[in-house]
């Protein structure tokens, strides 16, 4: 039935799960899944407990294909029954929230809190009050794999409660006849708990009766030997022999605890605080034993943070702080057996009490800081084997462990990673070592030693002691030090060695992990995806390899590429450790860089064609590549290729084999062409044709210098261009490369333009038009119109211009063309309709194409078509728009370097100023943007610069000045049938209306 609005509801889980209103009546739940789903969350009230850990609780690994609504409806359901309490999402699960008083679990908490703050007969009360909770086993008669661990410590509460309960009673001195069969009980079924046998035995002397203290200790240690096969704990041995000599049940014990190991803090510790105060949270004393592995590589000063750590915590472990080093990274870690050893002897067990073997070492270890507050610090772990012997048994301790393995396969541990020092933080140790006034004097050769140092701690500490102790100044050590061929020998002071600290980690790796390392070194300071390494020790994966080296400490997690693959770093000073080691492996390299040159090969070729050029004259490989890998490329190529270009840049540079450097250079070009990495492609342009020089290779020339010639033109330098071109054109002929032809003339008939020869732009773009027929490229004859329309736009044969574009536009459709390429045409198009009157029509096909262009990476169309939108908007004036998009535009040229372009944009922007009433500004802008037309030889642009400084002049009263720029006009003009640049400008004079 359904429970009325407004009732309370009291809930027990100690015992069956009870569901009862204030008066008893149980509130039904309507079947198994409702009530398991109730029970995890009353066990984690106030906590949130995850959808995943719901599903698993209610269906196992066999849940529902509609778990999610299902589980939905039992949380509504629950909602509707249940009043005074809120169950809400929240993070990825469901938090319940319940009042203390209504949850046996909280009160029974309250309550055995409640009693540690009493005394005597009170504090009997309270623990009888919070044990009287308990109703039998928690959830009994039911199954729930989820809270598993949650009852094991509730019962571990109970059992520690019962235990304070019997000692409250017998310090308070009342009779102990109902407490005897109480502790007799819970010995039945607890018969390992030490403390129970000595609170009966002194419950036994309480009532007269030594004889049987004498025999239940008897029976105790009969127990442990028999079982556990270690004598009983130094507490119930002294206790045995207090009743054998007649003294006091309760005698003063001699107490190893507290004890204190650890090291003393070090002087100059900086930084840390985040991780110190996460370590703090993690290692809180509670009912298991928490476990916190701190990692980092090899000189990172783990050590010392948990040093640091541990004394900051010192307080939450009033029984003191073990530390033991394990030396995991040396040629002999030490065996868990040993540590025990001297652990047991530290805390007061004699020698002939220790046990040799390691269960008996852990068991007895155990028993001795059972129910004590103890902080364990192992330092330089190798391994979990090592580490879950000494973990302690019983809650209230904790462990803290330093390695410079990531120990993931220690399940029981919560991580914490250490990285290197910040900037702010190293610089303060040097100052530390050294002196503040003295690294204040040289700033900038303080800040290059930390960076040599890679801002590790034990690297800064040598170079502090070298400054302190040597003789050297600041200015000396960071030259030596910027010297990578001697860092390392640099790095060392006595004992203390950067290089001998690495040379740990790498000696207890694998063979293949050893070579996998070495090989990483010359690849130099950058992340690399797992299939690099795959190709460096030549395995279809590297998942293993890489793991291990990540484990180790030596090879740092980078996050994830463009492409979605996890990659890796090496540190600076790891990196050149491995660059010392032997690496002379010619297949190695081989095999690499056919590697390399395949994948790109993939990745090009699916990669969308946007320009001419980008059609590679030969296909390269095949090569073995990891598994995946060609799929990954064929799927995303321009996310393999954005996350892999300063690598294939500098395979480029650096690769001995000019043929794959010429290859590799044909296929990375196009994209960063489109990506807007001019000078980067400029340096691989460069080593591409010394490479084609060496090799003879005439085709690599012709295509270097076509390139080289693009380059130049945009960045306004027309007559190198136009001998590059000459080059290039030259070339192909001999070659008889008709499609190579085709792409030199099509950006030659953009040359011409520029410069004004519009006869010769046509002609150039009609052979090129014929070339790529020939050459049985549609696509090139698309991507290759807008430099006919411009021509014929040039001559001012509008309705011609048009149509080729009309045409390209509907050709590049049914081609399926790349957006940027119909992008492109689009942008024609806009000018073309523009100048035949239609600006609506002109607007509407530039919107097109920055919708098109934004999303695909070539900012340099991306640009052509901002400032065509920006020109159609103001041919509708729409001068607020027009002047927002000139604005991005100029800011997208001069990202770009595209000098020719924001000199354009510069001159649009500086005659809207004329309009805005600021004729002055507008002509100094004018002025400034004449002298570098004039500079570029572009006559439409000094043409058009001309026209708006007399207008600007004009404005300013200047009359003399203003004669002489429309007369300058008439001598720049090379074309009197070219309308388009006075059209055009007419347009762009509209932003000189006043506002």
């Amino acid at each position: 039935m359904q429970k009325p609005p407004g009732v309370t509801v009291k809930y027990g889980v100690l015992g069956p799960l009870s569901v009862c209103s204030d008066d008893g009546v149980e509130v039904p739940l309507r079947s198994r899944l409702e009530r398991t789903l109730l029970a995890a969350l009353l066990v984690r009230a106030g906590q949130v407990v995850t959808v995943g850990q719901l599903v698993e609780t209610l269906w196992a690994d066999r849940p529902p294909s509609s778990y999610a609504s299902n589980l939905q409806t039992y949380i509504s359901r629950l909602r509707d029954r249940l009043t005074r309490t809120t169950i809400e999402h929240a993070n990825g699960g469901y938090r319940l929230t319940v009042p203390d008083e209504d949850l046996d679990l909280a009160r029974f908490r309250q309550e055995a809190k409640a009693a540690h703050a009493e005394s005597g007969e009170q504090a009997v009360e309270r623990f009888r009050a919070a044990l009287k909770e308990w109703r039998g086993p928690m959830l009994a008669g039911m199954s729930i794999p989820l809270l598993a661990s949650d009852i094991a410590h509730c019962d571990l509460e109970r059992l520690d409660a019962a235990e304070d309960c019997a000692d409250a009673h017998l310090a308070a001195g009342l009779p102990v006849t109902n407490l005897l069969p109480e502790l007799r009980q819970l010995i039945a079924e607890h018969p390992l708990r030490e403390r129970l046998h000595g609170l009966l035995m002194r419950a036994l002397c309480r009532a007269g009766r030594r004889a049987d203290a004498l025999l239940a200790y008897q029976h105790a240690r009969d127990l442990l030997v028999n079982e556990l096969g270690i004598e009983p704990g130094a507490a119930l041995q002294r206790l045995h022999q207090a009743i054998l000599k007649g003294e006091d049940d309760e005698p003063a014990p001699t107490n190893t605890f507290p004890v204190c190991q650890l090291p003393p803090t070090p002087a100059g510790f900086v930084g840390r605080q985040q991780e110190i105060s996460r370590i703090a949270r993690l290692l809180r004393p509670g009912a298991i034993v928490p476990v916190v592995a701190l990692s980092g590589q090899p000189g990172v000063g783990k050590s010392t943070a948990a040093v640091v750590a541990a004394h900051t915590i010192r307080d939450a472990f009033p029984d003191g702080q073990i530390f033991i080093n394990l030396a995991g990274a040396s040629a002999a870690p030490r065996d868990a057996a040993g540590a025990l050893a001297d652990i047991l002897r530290s805390l007061g067990v004699p020698g002939p009490a220790i046990p040799d073997d390691l269960g008996a070492l852990t068991a007895t270890y155990r028993a001795k800081l059972a129910d004590r507050r103890v902080l364990v610090l192992l330092d330089d772990a190798a391994d979990p084997a090592q580490i879950r012997p000494l973990i302690p048994g019983t809650g209230g301790s904790a462990v803290l462990v330093t390695s410079r393995r990531l120990l993931g396969g220690l399940v029981e541990a919560r991580h914490v990673h250490l990285d290197p020092l910040t900037d702010p933080e190293a610089q303060e140790l040097l100052a530390h070592m050294v002196g503040a006034e003295r690294m204040a004097r040289s700033p900038a050769f303080a800040a290059r030693i930390a960076d040599a140092c890679g801002n590790l701690p034990l690297a800064l500490r040598i170079a502090g002691i070298r400054l302190a102790t040597r003789g050297l100044t600041v200015e000396a050590l960071a030259e030596r030090l910027g010297d990578e061929r001697r860092r390392l020998g640099e790095l060392m002071v006595g004992d203390q060695q950067v290089r001998a600290s690495i040379a740990f980690s790498v000696a207890a790796l694998s063979p293949q992990a050893r070579a996998a390392f070495a090989a990483l070194g010359p690849v130099g300071p950058r992340s690399v995806a797992a299939w690099l390494v795959s190709m460096l020790v030549d395995a279809t994966s590297s998942d293993a390899v890489v793991e291990e080296l990540v484990e180790a400490g030596l090879l740092t997690p980078d996050g994830a590429g463009p492409d979605g693959e996890p990659r890796y770093r090496l540190h600076d000073l790891l990196r050149l450790y491995a660059e010392d080691l032997p690496n002379d492996d010619p297949a190695a390299r081989a095999r690499v860089v056919t590697a390399v040159l395949w994948a790109s090969d993939i990745a090009s070729r699916n990669l969308p064609r946007t320009v001419t050029w980008a059609r590679a004259a030969t296909t390269a490989g095949p090569a073995r590549l990891p598994d995946g890998l060609a799929e990954r490329l064929r799927a995303a190529p321009g996310e393999w290729l954005d996350a892999e270009v300063d690598l294939l840049v500098d395979f480029v540079l650096q690769v001995a084999d000019d043929d794959a450097a010429l290859a590799l250079a044909e296929r990375l070009a196009p994209f960063l062409w489109a990506r807007g990495s001019w000078t980067r492609l400029r340096e691989v342009l460069a080593v591409a044709g010394r490479a084609a020089t060496r090799a003879g290779d005439r085709r690599g020339l012709a295509w270097a210098d076509l390139i080289n010639g693009i380059l130049r033109l945009v960045r306004g330098e027309v007559a190198a261009a136009a001998e590059h071109f000459a080059r290039s054109l030259s070339r192909y002929e001999r070659l008889g490369d008709a499609h190579g032809l085709a792409c030199v003339l099509s950006d030659q008939a953009v040359l011409y333009g520029y410069q004004e020869y519009a006869e010769r732009a046509i002609a150039a773009a009609e052979r090129a038009r014929e070339h790529f027929a020939a050459a049985d490229d549609p696509l090139g004859a698309v991507i290759a119109a807008p430099a006919l329309s411009a021509a014929l736009r040039g001559l001012g044969r509008f309705p011609a211009a048009l149509e080729v574009d009309r045409r390209a536009v509907a050709q590049a459709r049914v081609l399926d063309a790349a957006d940027i390429v119909l992008g492109r045409c689009l942008n024609s198009l806009t000018v073309s309709e523009l100048l035949s009157g239609a600006a609506a029509q002109a607007h509407d096909a530039a919107t097109e194409a920055v919708r098109l262009l934004r999303p695909t990476g070539d900012r340099y169309v991306y640009l052509a078509a901002l400032r065509q939108l920006a020109t159609a908007a103001a041919g509708l004036r729409r001068r607020t728009e027009a002047i927002r998009l000139l604005r991005e535009s100029r800011d997208l040229a001069t990202e770009l370097g595209d000098l020719l372009g924001r000199t354009s944009l510069d001159r649009d922007l500086a005659v809207s100023r004329i309009g805005d009433g600021d004729p002055a500004s507008a002509a100094t802008g004018l002025e400034r943007c004449l002298v570098e037309f004039e500079r570029m030889d572009i006559p439409s642009g000094q043409a058009t610069t001309l026209t708006m400084l007399a207008r600007a002049y004009d404005e300013l009263g200047k009359g003399t000045e203003a004669r002489n720029a429309r007369r300058r006009l008439n001598e720049v003009r090379r074309d009197p049938r070219d309308l388009r640049t006075p059209m055009l400008t007419e347009i762009m004079m509209q932003l000189a209306e006043r506002v």
